[in-house]
């Protein structure tokens, strides 16, 4: 980081990925592990009729953000008390993401991340593709993309490998 970088306070990103804990319980995790969906009581989120949940996880969603900040330069020139002056702006884009904080619940119909900004509620029918990672989970709705991190990411997408499964008679 530069001296320009440091008084006008752009930052380069973190390229440390974040962690986050888990609150699933055990024998919920083995059952998804042995390819039986666990059924889950949760008094936060109101299901509808002959809905049941079955992955309840803290989740930290990333959302990219553009960061924009600008490098000013300048030069000038005192002659017999003739001033020439130059300068010009520079702007300088980054690519962040902001981390916001939720709780993700799958049922056997919907997805849900819980959170105090950028919640979502989506059917499972309105699901495009899930990609897992190690430890996230990014899926598809249509045009709209979430990349959520979780603690484990290859039990999420073998909940919804599971639902998939049921969800075509397989």
């Amino acid at each position: 980081m530069g001296l320009m970088d440091a008084l006008i306070g752009y930052e380069k990103p973190s390229t440390d990925t974040p962690t986050v804990s888990t609150i699933l319980p055990d024998e919920a995790k083995n059952e998804i592990i042995n390819s039986r969906l666990p059924h889950l009581i949760t008094d936060k989120v109101f299901l509808k009729k002959g809905e049941v949940c079955h992955y309840i996880d803290k989740s930290l969603m990333m959302k990219p953000v553009t960061k924009r900040a600008y490098n000013a330069t300048g030069f000038g020139v005192a002659i017999f008390g003739l001033q020439i002056r130059k300068g010009f702006i520079l702007p300088i884009e980054g690519q962040e993401h902001e981390q916001i904080k939720g709780i993700i619940y799958v049922t056997n119909r919907r997805t849900i991340f819980q959170a105090t900004s950028n919640g979502f509620d989506k059917p499972h029918s309105a699901l495009t593709s899930v990609t897992p990672y190690a430890n996230g989970i990014a899926m598809q709705y249509g045009g709209t993309h979430y990349c959520l991190i979780v603690p484990n990411g290859s039990i999420v997408n073998k909940v919804y490998s599971i639902i998939r499964e049921k969800i075509r008679g397989v």
